[in-house]
């Protein structure tokens, strides 16, 4: 039987007028229930946490709440995960929070074209962002059309910043492709040295847009803070059952997820680590309630900088292969006691539970910090290994036929993304007497406007498709049109996966480069995110 949580209220978090809130806060309450209130966590260290939740009215339950037939807390079945509380029954205008999408593992395969999204469409300018602390706040700015110039310039200023190191970084690793271990290690370490100041602002910037981003004052009560816990009127029990149901699981993913970018008294790197955990729990999710290998999701393990995945070969040398091992174990650990806080702090106040994960996040910062070392040593070993995963040699094709075939590709993806576009724009909402395009009106419009763009892709593959057949009938092949066929896959499989793979040249360096600072290992591994191009997940309401 799991313990009952202690209670915490959701905000009502009604649009009214400054008037009537003032009366409403000077009224006595009319019942205990009525004047809790959640407890919404700081926005980020430094910042200034909310009060805790009334634990005093939650802990004398049963006398402070009046037995009704259909009161969520004394009828809930004790088996159950949660508990709903205090659901709201005035009607408000949705409210959407964007999560961004998680880093794959290096040498995923990466789609043309992803299916539209069910849902409200991300705000594009988040591409930019995809791997920062605050991409939740400012989706949620974006979305609520409610990003003041001040913080406008703001972003602006620390993406100029952040842009200027990461090709900085860049060109000197470009340089360096061909020198030695040697010179190679002298000069990314005299960067790395010249670079981490300015890095270690950058982050602080980072954290304290993660802040800033979060409505505040009168207003933020008001309208609300942007956070997504305000919404939540349920919380976690602080025991864990291993045999849960898939729904609890997802409950539990939903919250550990929305502690990286909203839950205060963490530091970045639990920030991150926290991240994997959620990715961890979604993976069991997946798998049908199977539960998640430690450290993995099926599809490599969580390598260094944090949320990155790395596949090894399964003969490694021995001292290699224990060497990940205790850094996979050592890791674990560090994210079962970061798992095991949030889950029990999710019942307490904000204070307090931020209170107790700032001393947990004192008491792991030398192990996280000796991650980092166990990580360079495995890095070095991996960088004697001769069957690594990498880019695949290239196409026996004419380098002008390559170019052709690639060309056709280019033009083909495009055409795809201006077709996943139109298929992803929002229905009209009820505020307005726009009326919805049908999807086969928009797919004849759509026909009609790329005519000439779909006549130029069916020339580009006649002629490709000719001169694959000189290729054959000069190499002596079987010029018949299966083996034409045949070619074609072959080399559109091989192109592509080495077009992938030079999409992940940024993070394969972030993460197995040896030589770099960690620093530099972050900031590169987000331009490597980014330069991915991964589909932004639509927005969700919380429940």
């Amino acid at each position: 039987m799991n313990p009952r949580p202690a209670r915490v209220l959701p905000r009502s978090g009604l649009r009214i007028s400054v008037a009537l809130w003032l009366a409403v806060v000077l009224l006595p309450p009319l019942r205990a229930g009525d004047s809790g209130g959640q407890s919404t966590p700081a926005a980020g260290p430094g910042g200034s946490a909310s009060p805790p939740a009334d634990t005093s009215r939650a802990e004398n339950l049963d006398s402070a709440t009046p037995i009704r037939t259909t009161d969520p807390v004394r009828f809930t079945n004790e088996a159950a995960s949660h508990y709903s509380l205090n659901p709201r029954s005035e009607p408000r205008e949705a409210e959407y929070y964007f999560f961004p999408p998680d880093p794959p593992v290096l040498g995923a395969a990466l789609r043309l074209y992803y299916p539209a999204p069910a849902g409200m469409p991300a705000p594009p300018e988040l591409a930019a962002y995809v791997n920062e602390p605050f991409y939740p706040a400012l989706g949620f700015r974006l979305a609520a059309e409610d990003l003041p110039r001040g913080l406008q310039q703001g972003l602006a200023a620390y993406r100029a910043a952040k842009v200027e190191l990461q090709n900085e970084l860049r060109t000197r690793l470009a340089r360096l492709a061909e020198a030695d271990a040697s010179a190679r290690q002298q000069e990314l370490a005299a960067l790395a040295r010249a670079q981490a100041p300015r890095i270690v602002e950058l982050e602080a910037t980072a954290a304290q847009l993660r802040t800033d981003l979060l409505r505040g004052g009168v207003y933020g009560m008001l309208a609300g803070h942007g956070d997504w816990n305000e919404r939540r009127s349920w919380r976690l029990t602080p025991s864990r059952d291993e045999k849960a149901p898939p729904e609890t699981s997802r409950m539990e993913y939903e919250v550990i997820r929305a502690s990286v970018y909203y839950q205060a008294g963490l530091s970045p790197a639990q920030r991150r680590l926290v991240r994997e955990i959620a990715m961890e729990i979604q993976a069991g999710v997946r798998q049908a309630g199977e539960p998640a290998s430690p450290g993995a999701d099926g599809m490599g393990f969580f390598f260094l900088p944090e949320t990155a995945r790395i596949h090894v070969p399964a003969d490694l040398p021995a001292p290699l292969a224990r060497q990940i091992a205790a850094f996979v174990a050592d890791k674990t650990q560090l994210k079962a006691e970061l798992r095991e806080a949030l889950r029990r702090g999710d019942a307490m106040g904000g204070d307090e539970r931020a209170r107790r994960l700032g001393q947990l996040a004192v008491s792991q910062a030398p192990r996280i910090a000796a991650l980092e070392e166990q990580a360079e040593g495995i890095r070095r070993g991996l960088a004697g290994v001769s069957d690594m995963p990498g880019p695949p040699a290239p196409p026996p094709l004419p380098p002008e036929l390559a170019a052709q075939i690639s060309a056709y590709r280019s033009h083909k993806a495009n055409l795809l993304q201006l077709i996943h576009a139109m298929l992803a724009q929002p229905a009209p909402s009820g505020r307005t007497r726009e009326k919805a395009t049908p999807v086969q009106e928009q797919v004849a419009d759509f026909n009609r406007e790329h005519v000439a763009q779909f006549a130029e892709l069916r020339t580009e593959k006649d002629a490709i498709r000719e001169a694959l057949a000189q290729f054959v009938r000069h190499g002596d092949a079987m010029p018949d049109r299966k083996s034409i066929n045949d070619l074609l896959e072959e080399f559109e499989n091989s192109r592509q996966e080495q077009e992938v793979w030079g999409r992940y040249r940024d993070y394969q360096a972030a993460v197995l480069l040896p030589g770099l600072s960690p620093e530099q290992r972050r900031v590169l591994f987000d331009a490597a995110i980014e330069e991915l191009a991964l589909p932004l997940p639509p927005g969700e309401v919380a429940r």
